[in-house]
């Protein structure tokens, strides 16, 4: 197979040297106006004119560009009727998901690189709610913060909080919140570099959701709360991502004392052995586009996460 990859920026040229470390495909073709081939190392072949990158063979595309440009993309891929892998947001509004719905039948093309659904640590947390071994979900608490980059196209919450929302839409089956609370900051050029996010949903699962441009420390945690057991996963840590605390709280409305009686155990660092997650989508990627899958389960849940998304922004 011959994987275009459309966009040689920070991310593109992570996920090119993922494409490579995969052994999966017979040539690579790269494709980004602003980077003349002469000034990359190595025997990279990148081509500047977009009408002559897309007569190439290529067998299936991987977008990196800005957000932006993603729309312009996607339907060059659909047009051609080639397989898709598009970085999140995978369009820049709900509007520009819904045409793409409305005008192509081949939408089963479009595969998503949400990263952290292929994370090891992110599969495990699924495992455990499926198994209930956190018993009925009760809340999940993230903060996203960083001293981080500004983009042109996208805020905060396009970059960041996005994660949280895929996530979301990850572990609760594609639920849908219910009532959405949003606050944000923009003091740097009317562009929202701060927000803290409250999503409520109908089964009474609560999330709140803070991110940040502007922070001198880098967090990468979440909470996670049953009614049997709560863990922490923090991106950040390297051997230790998960820790489950065997801690809980009881209600008895029928006692005048002792209505509430806790429970503290041993905590459990389970040990997951982690690859990356960019190797992990290639791979399935590349076996979702080599099986002709004609699922829209991918596209189900883009369209579920830019609507909620639209409804953050709605808020703001």
């Amino acid at each position: 197979m011959i994987v275009g990859l459309i966009g040689f920026g920070y991310w593109g040229k992570i996920v090119n040297r993922n494409i490579i470390n995969s052994n999966l495909f017979d040539e690579i073709f790269i494709f980004d106006k602003y980077v003349k081939s002469n000034s990359v190392n190595g025997n990279l072949s990148i081509e500047n004119n977009e009408e002559k990158f897309f007569k190439k063979k290529i067998d299936l595309f991987i977008i990196t560009t800005p957000t932006s440009t993603h729309l312009k993309f996607i339907e060059k891929c659909l047009k051609l009727d080639k397989y898709v892998c598009v970085t999140k947001p995978i369009t820049a509004n709900l509007n520009e998901i819904i045409k793409i719905k409305k005008k192509y039948k081949n939408i089963h093309k479009i595969f998503l690189d949400h990263t952290y659904l292929f994370h090891s640590s992110i599969k495990y947390i699924n495992n455990l709610i499926k198994k209930k071994s956190l018993g009925n979900l009760i809340y999940y608490d993230s903060e996203r913060i960083s001293f981080g980059k500004f983009y042109k196209d996208v805020d905060v919450i396009d970059d960041l909080a996005i994660h949280d929302l895929y996530i979301l839409d990850y572990f609760l089956k594609g639920q849908m919140p219910n009532k959405i609370t949003v606050n944000t900051q923009n003091n740097f050029g009317n562009k929202n570099f701060l927000s803290n996010i409250s999503l409520n949903y109908p089964s009474g699962f609560f999330a709140n959701i803070k991110v940040s441009w502007y922070s001198p420390k880098k967090s990468r945690r979440v909470l996670l709360a049953g009614d049997k057991k709560m863990l922490e996963f923090d991106d950040n840590e390297s051997d230790q991502k998960i820790k489950i605390y065997n801690k809980g709280i009881e209600y008895h409305s029928n006692k005048d004392i002792n209505q509430w009686l806790y429970r503290t155990g041993s905590i459990l660092i389970p040990n997951i052995e982690h690859k990356e997650s960019l190797q992990i989508m290639i791979k399935e990627f590349y076996n979702y586009a080599k099986k002709r899958n004609k699922t829209k389960i991918q596209f189900q849940h883009a369209l579920r996460v830019m609507k909620v998304l639209n409804e953050i922004k709605r808020k703001i």
